[in-house]
């Protein structure tokens, strides 16, 4: 399958960055990089120069998404559909792809208010990727550091499908419409746009627009055992889980999650499913996991 777009970064606003830090550095494990210029701090995932950041602010949600393209013609390719479905594209100043350590960047707002930059040549960092907590690194060639899900209601979710869809020029991989009582439901939409089963999706919830946009997101690792030491991990250092461990139906892939200081759950796992250009598994799903996935009240006894 040709790859047309990885996703790149993360960057995170919160009130409370030195508990972030201390979560995503000793919990999730990231590796912490050097700075971002303006002084915020930043963690690694791989060989590049850093994969997601945390700026202090108000907010405690996401505030833009990188995706890294791979060449200055698809760039423009991506550009074109954008402004094709009517959409405004920024082109960002030399600060801007000073600050991000990238080649080019180009920046469109999505429905869900969450700006998402279209970037080339993300900076690889000056010293090689290790973690004490994943020696093995994680799952990222050719696929960028894992994936983001928003949350979103009403009108917004067919607009941002669209989006995904008709502007990034992303592929439906899957969706999940999930009975939630009193005549209510969730529905997901699982987007692909490399081997990845998923980098992108769009949950839209009952009820008024979350204010909080940023469900999860997710850093896959390359085997089971990683995920299961670090679930060992989590439950040492009495971390707030969201859910056990557990596997998805749709991806098939095996992990958990954990909720940081401001709210958003960043899930680990592994033996996620790869789509390639030939993918016809595009149908609809009733259940999010197969097994496990529990919420954290079945941990009360054991943390107690």
């Amino acid at each position: 399958m040709h790859n047309t777009l990885e996703i790149a970064y993360i960057g995170l606003e919160s009130a409370q960055p030195e508990q972030v830090a201390v979560y995503l550095t000793d919990i999730v494990g990231l590796m912490p990089s050097t700075a971002m210029p303006d002084g915020s701090p930043a963690w690694r995932a791989d060989g590049k120069a850093y994969r997601l950041w945390v700026q202090a602010g108000s907010r405690n949600d996401a505030i833009c998404v990188g995706f890294e393209v791979a060449n200055a013609d698809a760039l423009h390719a991506t550009v074109a559909r954008l402004e094709g479905v009517g959409l405004r594209v920024a082109q960002g100043t030399a600060a801007d792809k000073a600050a991000r350590r990238v080649q080019e960047l180009v920046r469109v707002t999505a429905p869900w208010g969450v700006d998402i930059e279209l970037v080339t040549g993300l900076a690889e960092a000056s010293v090689p990727f290790a973690s004490p907590h994943f020696p093995d690194g994680f799952v990222t060639r050719g696929q960028g550091f894992g994936h983001a899900v928003f949350a979103v209601n009403g009108e917004v979710y067919e607009q941002s499908r669209r989006f995904a869809l008709e502007g990034l020029g992303m592929r439906l991989s899957d969706w999940l419409r999930m009975p939630l009582g009193g005549g209510m439901e969730m529905q997901v939409s699982f987007f692909h746009c490399n081997p990845r089963h998923h980098s992108l999706a769009i949950a839209c919830v009952p009820g008024p627009a979350p204010a909080q946009r940023l469900h999860h997101i997710n850093f896959e690792v390359s085997q089971v055992q990683d995920v299961g030491q670090a679930y060992d991990r989590a439950l040492q250092a009495r971390a707030t889980f969201a859910n056990t461990l557990g596997q998805h139906v749709n991806d098939e892939m095996v992990s958990f999650y954990t909720t940081g200081p401001d709210g958003w759950r960043v899930e680990i796992g592994a033996t996620g499913r790869v789509v390639g250009a030939d993918w016809s598994d595009v149908r609809e799903y009733d259940q999010i996991s197969r097994w496990g996935h529990q919420p954290p009240e079945v941990l009360t006894g054991l943390l107690s």
